[in-house]
């Protein structure tokens, strides 16, 4: 085994990639041959550190340490400024990194390499460009809103004065009804998904989350005591508590089992962190290493947070679910296009049906504002008293006017 490493370092294969080699030994040591594998825990301890120092090596040439975590010197000023801002914000990761997106683009769009070029930029020239993306670019609305929110944050956070009023072409938004399946429907797609992925599934149909709300769920915001969950740091950075369905109390019950095993095995290791927002990981230094801060649906594999650099336990990626759904809703015969937000509109859709007041539903889902939330009261309820096309009603006396002529 010792050799086979030498032999995969002296090919110049990173230490990240050799220690996958030890784990994989590890795991198959322990699930398949239930051999003893304590000959290899040293190896794996001192891979560890060969790791570590890799890092620190590289570190220098591609990133810096910052007082809110790493930052590549090699980016423009004004996107190295823009991140430090995000970050003291507390802003999402996935939040950096669309706003990073959008304002390159804008920078590339009006000539600009600089945090000193913004000195000539004005409403006009950020008019002009979500004009171009509207027209030119035939985006969709919520693109151009994301370009739009980019630039309006960066003036906020970096810039620190006012935008000023935008007029710009906005894309054409469709008025479309929220896709909708019926309950037969949702347990369709239940039957087809197992382990994580129905518990997931379960969440975002019993308790309207998005797909986000349920990646971000730690062990901390389970409450079996009250029967409710909270949902943290949502659109808009808000939190709201959603009641616990009792179908998902075992099964959660058993993930936070399951979780609490594994933050184990990673104390063990050191390699016990998650990623926290910037202030609170500022005033509670160890807080990352709790179990209670754990994301309750983790990853299988440990990575490297882009902010800070630390070694830590991310939750499960974001393709993982949806490729199990799409399985799921094939093999149920379900030709609509179904989605992990469209778990939420039936959420709120059949709460609707069985007559649950709209402002709860905001309240469950979160909404600012009820308008949002209406957009359910254009779904067709199946269980009300259907309209008789006039076709039918048509044919219907067609067939009945038949019947009395042949009487007569």
């Amino acid at each position: 085994m010792i050799a086979f490493l030498r032999s995969r370092r002296d090919a110049e294969v990173p230490a990240w990639k050799r220690m996958k080699i030890i784990e994989g030994l590890i795991q198959y040591r322990e699930t398949i041959q239930r051999r003893e594998v304590n000959d290899l825990l040293p190896l794996k301890k001192k891979m560890g550190e060969i790791i570590l120092i890799e890092q620190a090596k590289t570190g220098g040439l591609d990133s810096i340490d910052d007082v809110v975590g790493k930052i590549n010197p090699n980016e423009m000023d004004a996107i190295q400024e823009f991140r430090r801002s995000m970050r003291r914000a507390g802003l999402a990761i996935a939040t950096e990194r669309s706003y990073v997106k959008k304002l390159k683009a804008f920078m590339a769009d009006r000539g600009l390499n600089c945090l000193a070029d913004f000195d000539r930029i004005h409403a006009s020239d950020v008019e002009a460009h979500l004009t171009d993306l509207a027209v030119d670019g035939n985006v969709s609305p919520s693109t151009q809103n994301q370009a739009f929110h980019s630039l309006l944050k960066f003036f906020e956070l970096v810039l620190k004065r006012e935008m000023g009023k935008i007029e710009a072409i906005r894309a054409n938004k469709d008025s479309m009804a929220p896709t909708v399946m019926s309950p037969e429907e949702v347990g369709q797609v239940f039957e087809g998904l197992e382990g994580v992925y129905l518990v997931i599934a379960k969440l975002l149909y019993g308790c309207g989350m998005r797909i986000s709300e349920a990646h971000r769920l730690r062990v901390k915001d389970i409450d079996f005591a009250n029967k409710q969950i909270e949902i943290r740091q949502s659109k808009g950075n808000k939190s709201r508590l959603v009641p616990m369905p009792d179908d998902l109390i075992e099964p959660l019950r058993r993930f936070v089992k399951t979780r609490e095993a594994l933050h184990e095995h990673d104390l063990a290791n050191g390699t016990a962190s998650v990623y926290l927002p910037y202030a609170l990981d500022r005033k509670y230094p160890s807080a990352h290493r709790e179990l209670k801060w754990q994301y309750l649906f983790a990853s299988h594999r440990l990575s490297r947070d882009p902010r800070t650099g630390r070694i830590h336990r991310h939750h499960l990626h974001a393709t993982t679910f949806p490729t199990h759904l799409r399985r799921a809703v094939e093999q149920a015969g379900i030709l609509k296009h179904v989605t992990s937000h469209t778990f939420r509109h039936c959420f709120a859709t059949h709460l609707l049906w069985q007559g649950t007041d709209i402002r709860q539903i905001q309240q469950l889902l979160g909404h600012s504002d009820v308008k949002t939330t209406e957009i359910y009261t254009h779904v067709r309820n199946p269980h009300e008293a259907k309209v008789v096309s006039p076709l039918d009603r048509l044919v219907r006396e067609e067939v009945a006017g038949i019947g009395c002529a042949r009487a007569d």
